[in-house]
Order: C-alpha cells, then structure tokens, then sequence
C-alpha cells in the first residue's frame, strides 16, 4: 500500500470516526423495550462532556497529521551517475530511465559512482526528466561495467 493511499485510508477513518460521534448525541438514551425518556437526553453519570468530545477530535486529528508528516517522503533513486553534455545524469535502475541530476553544493556527485539519492523527480521546461538531489543516502562505489 502506497503512503498516499494509507493517508487517504487514516483520514477517511478519522473523520467518519468525528462525524458518527457528534450524530449519537442527537438521540435519547431511552427506546428499545419500553423505558423512554422522551426524547431527553440525560447524560450518565461519568460520561463524556462535549469538551472531551472535541479534545478526542482534536487529539484524532493532530494524530493524522504527525502520520502524513511522518509517512510522507522524497524518491529514492539507484544508479549510476554520469557525466554528459547538458551536466550528470543518473539511469535509474528501477524504471530504466534516465533523470538529469539537480544538485545542490553539499551533495557530492562523482561520475562513474553507483549512489542511492533522495529527492524529487520532476520535469523541465522541454518536458526532460530531472532529480532535484535533497541528500545522498549510500554511495556503492564504483559502477560495474
């Protein structure tokens, strides 16, 4: 399962979960074999205000965003770093293709060296592949050719 869809499945939980709770204080707590209260709700000894009521929302939902924050994360791409005309590119051996390395300063890319990178792949203007390099996570050595 994707992260995306994990994220989809928890907030969907989550506000179901919000929106099925608030719908049960509408009814009484009588009903069923006799024993009706007219329609007035009595809250029971020990139960929930409406206070807790929100803070279990509130807690539900800053609970979904510490997941996303949490589950949320760049590509990581495998290969082999080259050097070409237009800079370094690197062929992902995942997908086969080939992505035009965005680097910053601290990210040190020799060519002929096998890495592991995560960033962002992303599309230029021409509608060329390109890496835009966030941090180099293994460096493998030297490529085998």
């Amino acid at each position: 399962m994707s992260a995306r869809n994990l994220i989809r499945l928890v907030l969907g939980l989550s506000l179901g979960a919000v929106l099925s709770s608030s719908a049960l204080g509408q009814y009484g707590t009588g009903g069923g074999m006799g024993g009706s209260t007219g329609g007035v709700y009595t809250r029971p000894k020990g139960g929930y205000s409406s206070s807790t009521g929100i803070a279990i929302g509130a807690g539900a939902a800053a609970g979904v965003g510490l997941a996303y924050l949490a589950l949320r994360h760049h590509s990581t791409m495998v290969g082999c770093v080259e050097a070409s005309s237009d800079g370094t590119k690197l062929t992902n051996e995942k997908d086969k293709n080939t992505y035009a390395l965005i680097a910053g300063n601290d990210v040190g890319l020799a060519p002929g060296e096998r890495v592991a990178l995560k960033g962002k792949k992303t599309k230029d203007d021409s509608g060329k592949l390109t890496f835009e390099v966030h941090k180099l996570v293994k460096d493998y050595g030297s490529c085998k050719q």
